[in-house]
């Protein structure tokens, strides 16, 4: 259980603070032990970041798997716009810290972790490309549309996801962007199918 409450709160540290401002002070503030106590559990902060890096994309490609098996039923356009919407809200409205952490990390890693932070997120992204290229490929087209569709949407999704950690944007604003970039994508891709 301590294991779990001194990732969690390291988490929740690292998202609010980041990496390189996070004590170990800080992580055990908020969970009430000493901290001789995480020596018991963690060799030091580099081994709680990493582990709790490991259990965020364990999670994350969970997400991306549970919601890709949700939507078998559900037409192209509206499955990749249901998965931006989603991102969306897991990022503004149920304040996710484990999607918070993940792509924070992605984009600005801590710099003497840089190699190994990158080298996760890769895992977390070539679970993501397979998802979309299988997804892509239900749909019968052929294998450089699918290809061809799984990278621009790809691209798509990070600049929803770059716009949602820098920008701090309402979700007024986000939707406004969204609804306007997401029509004038699926219109274009829309001409390849």
């Amino acid at each position: 259980m301590r294991v779990d409450e001194i990732k969690r709160s390291a988490l929740e540290n690292f998202v609010v603070k980041s990496y390189e401002a996070t004590t170990l002070d800080d992580i055990v503030k908020t969970i009430g032990i000493k901290k001789q106590s995480i020596y018991s559990h963690f060799k030091n902060k580099e081994a709680i970041f990493l582990s709790v890096m490991t259990s965020v994309l364990t999670k994350e490609i969970a997400f991306i798997n549970d919601f890709f098996s949700s939507q078998e039923e559900t037409s192209l356009d509206r499955t990749l716009y249901a998965l931006l919407l989603k991102y969306r809200d897991r990022y503004l409205l149920q304040s996710d810290a484990e999607l918070k952490f993940l792509l924070r990390m992605a984009f600005m890693p801590p710099f003497d972790l840089q190699e190994e932070t990158i080298a996760q997120f890769h895992l977390y992204n070539d679970a993501l490309e397979k998802a979309l290229l299988t997804l892509f490929s239900s749909y019968h087209l052929s294998d450089q549309v699918a290809q061809e569709g799984m990278l621009s949407f790809q691209h798509f999704l990070d600049g929803l996801l770059v716009e949602l950690i820098y920008s701090g944007s309402s979700i007024d604003r986000i939707d406004k962007r969204l609804g306007i970039s997401w029509t004038i994508y699926w219109e274009g891709f829309s001409k390849r199918l």
